[in-house]
This record gives structure tokens, sequence and C-alpha cells, in this order.
């Protein structure tokens, strides 16, 4: 009997990488939330983290509450329903594609700045020269 090895036991979960999907629903839902949260002030208080991050979430669906969102930030929400981490998912998508609009519309307001100042400098008077 001690010869035979059961194929599985060369599986084991503690070698399986820790990517997100590997990670378990708790893991997840903390990693996303954090995520959407942002970074924190040096001295903001984790309430006003939470808070900021419950008042996205509950504009998304009125089944959010402070209780989930800080039992989901401490993991230790039990279960973890799939609505919950397609809305975490689905606002920092959106934060992403903001983020990029506001990049490409500050780029492109640097586009129309930068002929004005261009003109500007060409026809500007030379040091030395009087204007009579």
């Amino acid at each position: 009997m001690m010869g035979t090895l059961s194929k599985n036991v060369e599986i084991s979960p503690k070698h399986i990488s820790q990517d997100r999907t590997s990670m378990s629903d708790a893991d997840l839902a903390a990693d996303l939330l954090d995520e959407l949260i942002g970074y924190r002030g040096v001295r903001e208080p984790i309430k006003a983290m939470l808070d900021r991050a419950y008042d996205k979430l509950s504009r998304k669906s009125p089944k959010w509450t402070r209780r989930r969102v800080r039992a989901i930030f401490n993991k230790e929400a039990n279960r973890i329903e799939n609505r919950e981490i397609s809305d975490l998912e689905m606002l920092i998508a959106e934060r992403e594609r903001h983020a990029a609009y506001k990049a490409e519309t500050a780029r492109m307001a640097q586009m129309a700045v930068a002929p004005a100042t261009n003109i500007a400098r060409r026809y500007a008077p030379k040091e030395g020269s009087q204007l009579s």
C-alpha cells in the first residue's frame, strides 16, 4: 500500500500562481475594491476611503451597503456575488476610460495652444529692436 500514490497529490492549490484567475472571490473583490478606491491620502481615514467607494457603488446599484463594502475591504465576506465583482470591474473600467478621455482632451488642448504661442513668438519684436 505504501508504494501507490494518487496522481492528484502532485497538484496542490498552494502551487497555483497568485494571479486574478486563481485567487478566491473574496480576495478578487478586495483587490478590485482597493483598485477602485485608488490612492489613499496621508491622513485620510479608512472610513473616508470606504465612504468614497460606497458612494460610487451605490450609484451603480442600490443593493450596496456600507457594511458590505467594509466586509469586502476587510475580507470578511463569506460569499461574493457575481454582480458585485462585475460592478467593481465596470466602475474601474469607467474610471480608466474617463482618465484616457481627460488625457486625450488635454493633449488636444495643448495642440490648440501650441500654434498660437508659435505665431506669437514668430512675430514678436526681437530684442534690441524698437517699434516706432
